[in-house]
């Protein structure tokens, strides 16, 4: 069993977004991401992970949805998680122009199964 690398947060974005992201947009947009989450739940860059899908949003106002998971800890607080994903979100809203909806979840280590698989 491997180590699940968390914090992980997944985006699903509207395609009509997606397809007009250039790939060092994403980076600089990641960056800011990756720095709140370790700043805010205390992470450790190795662990973040952040994943962009595309996705096709019909009937949703939010045209970004966004599910960040992390591990229980004492000093991840609701205040912590809940600026944690009001500054993402403000990047989001801020650069796309679109409603964006957020979630966090937290995981307790007793819960996690994983694996990685690496060459």
């Amino acid at each position: 069993m491997g180590k699940f690398e968390l914090p992980s947060l997944i985006l699903h974005v509207d395609e009509i977004i997606e397809n007009s992201l250039e790939i060092t947009e994403v980076i600089r947009i990641e960056k800011r991401i990756m720095n709140i989450i370790q700043e805010e739940l205390e992470a450790e860059k190795n662990n973040c992970q952040i994943i962009w899908i595309k996705s096709k949003i019909t009937t949703s106002n939010y045209k970004i949805f966004g599910e960040l998971k992390f591990r229980e800890k004492k000093t991840r607080n609701i205040d912590s998680i809940n600026d944690c994903l009001r500054r993402i979100g403000e990047i989001l809203q801020n650069k796309f122009r679109v409603f964006v909806r957020l979630r966090a979840f937290s995981i307790k280590d007793a819960s996690i199964a994983a694996i990685d698989l690496e060459n």
